[in-house]
């Protein structure tokens, strides 16, 4: 069944309460309770997808605050859509409204964010055209948004579930005119949100024998009003100014000044918090050590609030240890036995500390990495 009188769709987007634009924060009136229990789909939006909706005389007669009532009252209880299915409204007089205070309610399988723009004249009005430029400028900068297009949708019904949409041509007259108002429009390649992350808690055991691995479980929790998502750049824990750590565990860390970050397919509500562990691996003369870790999204940018400590001790017990002495190379070679004609299975760092398994002929080997045995030679390791 195509839709005669509302022409709509939908898919992601985050709450806007500080918007750059002079538009409305939130056109939140609408009673919420009728879609109470409808599952939510959050992604990462990819483009902007404008649309017009028409309506009858007396309905287009209304102001735009209530014109948008009926329209949401419409599409859950006649069309079954189970929310309003757009974003943004923009009337004729080119006044912008945002419409929904949740990210994204899945009706089709893109990733829209869609504008709909309320008027029965296919040709879009030149103070509507400034605000589609002026919108599609901020979506673009705020979530990095490089495409567009312009449809219109046909439900599609179910009886078991709520209806979707698909899409179909639009108008040429306001394809063409959605293109006009368009020509000025400055692409961002990235997203520019500003996040606030707040550190619950930091836990792990005070002290650590050396050869041990120290396990670490932080509490994140998300403090915008938009949901964290990382299906496209990933959100993830780093040391301080990303440098690199003498603390990684090469295999599992992503790199060696990140150890962890939030898979794709996790996303975090405004208000949720997440637990992220990883594991540090202390190849350090026994003492005090400190690292100081950040979330990030983008290198360099630092999410407000996110930082936070490790202090722990590595303790000896009863091993013997050797330090590693390369300072012309910075690294010794890990053999698989005691020669130079063994394969090479892996370097320990200048300064690292291993736990000592049996020292042969000038060779030691020692524990490295989970649980492996290597060999290094006795010139470039240190008994302390």
């Amino acid at each position: 069944m195509k839709i005669k009188n509302i022409l709509l769709t939908i898919l992601f987007l985050a709450i806007f309460t500080t918007p750059i634009l002079g538009y409305e924060e939130s056109y939140s009136d609408f009673d919420t309770s009728l879609v109470a229990g409808v599952e939510y789909q959050y992604q990462q939006p990819t483009k902007i997808l404008f649309t017009q909706v028409e309506g009858s005389y007396d309905t287009l007669n209304l102001s735009t605050e209530d014109y948008l009532d009926v329209t949401y009252y419409y599409s859950i209880t006649k069309l079954k859509l189970g929310n309003i299915p757009f974003h943004y409204a923009i009337d004729e007089n080119g006044d912008i409204f945002s419409t929904q205070n949740v990210d994204t309610l899945k009706l089709t399988d893109a990733k829209y964010i869609v504008v709909a723009y309320l008027s029965n004249n296919a040709q879009v009005s030149s103070k509507a055209k400034s605000s589609i430029l002026e919108l599609a400028n901020d979506l673009s900068h705020k979530y990095g948004i490089t495409q567009y297009d312009s449809h219109s949708f046909n439900i599609v019904e179910s009886e078991a579930t709520l209806s979707k949409l698909e899409l179909v041509e639009s108008n040429n007259l306001f394809k063409s005119s959605i293109g006009d108002s368009l020509e000025e429009w400055k692409v961002s390649e990235r997203e520019h949100l500003e996040y606030v992350a707040e550190i619950e808690s930091v836990e792990y055991e005070e002290a650590v024998e050396i050869g041990n691995t120290l396990q670490v479980k932080v509490t994140i929790k998300n403090g915008n009003d938009f949901v964290w998502l990382s299906d496209k750049y990933p959100i993830y824990i780093s040391v301080k100014d990303s440098k690199e750590s003498i603390y990684a565990l090469n295999g599992e860390w992503d790199s060696f000044s990140k150890p962890t970050h939030i898979s794709s397919d996790r996303y975090v509500l405004p208000g949720e918090s997440i637990e992220m562990t990883f594991k540090l691996d202390p190849k350090v003369l026994p003492g005090e050590n400190v690292e100081t870790f950040e979330i990030y999204k983008f290198k360099k940018e630092v999410f407000s609030d996110s930082e936070f400590v490790v202090e722990f001790t590595v303790t000896k017990g009863d091993n013997t240890l050797v330090k590693m002495v390369s300072p012309e190379f910075g690294f010794v070679n890990i053999r698989e036995c005691r020669w130079y004609s063994c394969e090479k299975i892996d370097v320990a760092n200048d300064g690292e500390v291993y736990i000592v398994v049996k020292e042969e002929e000038g060779w030691y080997q020692i524990l490295f990495g989970q649980d492996k045995e290597g060999w290094v030679y006795g010139k470039y390791a240190k008994e302390i």
